[in-house]
């Protein structure tokens, strides 16, 4: 990473430079960078179209640049353009294999097209990077695509990574949740479901999870309640017609 850092610095100093119209030398390098800046300021307002133009004018100067690549594969994710944004993700990660972030948001990309085992490779290498600001989400990611090929050993130990990282990821605490609970490791259950009511909105799957730990705790009426909700607010979630499906006394295992 130290490296990386250290070639960026190099090529900013050496790259060319052209005259503005007062006769001040116009560094290239920056150019490129703010146009960077601008195409992802632009993505996260949702203004595709400029996002593009901005990304390619800084392409036009640096057709090296990872950042704008990587930003680029966004963006064409983003309008369901899908074969050009794995081309630009591969083409960010072949010019900086070390680029942390596109290794996490092509694993990301990877699973939404329901490829969870080329998913898992590119995050395994997001979270190995310990300086990485996003390595919590990136763990929760890998969790996740592992939950995806049923390999629930490897799904807790990631999602059990993210926790350590970050005790308030709100989906790992739910996933964890539900992992303990298939394991009848109630009491775990019970308390990582408490912190995640603690911090997020309920859902049709934590508000399954809250009915079968007060099942098993004999807390009928929090169980009355769970229950009810899941059946009134998401009356077509698979929860649900699990949850309608319980007979009396207990809730029927995942």
């Amino acid at each position: 990473m130290r490296g990386a850092a250290l070639s960026v610095a190099l090529l900013l100093i050496l790259g060319c430079t052209t005259q503005n119209q007062r006769g001040a030398p116009v560094d290239q390098a920056e150019v490129a960078d703010r146009a960077i800046e601008l195409g992802t300021a632009y993505l996260r307002q949702g203004d595709y179209g400029r996002a593009k133009d901005n990304l390619m004018k800084a392409l036009a100067i640096d057709n090296q640049s990872a950042s704008a690549h990587h930003t680029l594969a966004i963006v064409f994710q983003q309008e369901r353009e899908f074969e050009l944004a794995e081309s630009y993700f591969k083409r960010a990660i072949a010019l900086d294999p070390a680029m942390i972030a596109a290794r996490n948001n092509y694993g990301a990309f990877l699973y939404a097209q329901d490829r969870p085992q080329d998913a898992v490779e590119q995050l395994t290498i997001a979270t190995e990077d310990r300086f990485y600001e996003l390595r919590p989400q990136a763990f929760e990611n890998l969790a996740v695509s592992y939950l995806a090929l049923k390999n629930q050993p490897a799904a807790r130990e990631a999602f059990e990574r993210a926790e350590a990282l970050n005790p308030r990821l709100p989906r790992t605490l739910l996933e964890l949740t539900l992992l303990y609970l298939a394991e009848q490791n109630y009491t775990t259950a019970k308390a990582l479901y408490l912190r995640h009511r603690a911090i997020a909105a309920e859902s049709a799957r934590s508000l399954y999870a809250c009915a079968k730990i007060y099942a098993i705790f004999l807390d009928d009426a929090e169980r009355r309640r769970c229950t009810a909700d899941l059946i009134r607010i998401y009356p077509t979630s698979i929860e649900a017609s699990e949850v309608a499906a319980v007979t009396q006394g207990g809730v029927n295992e995942r």
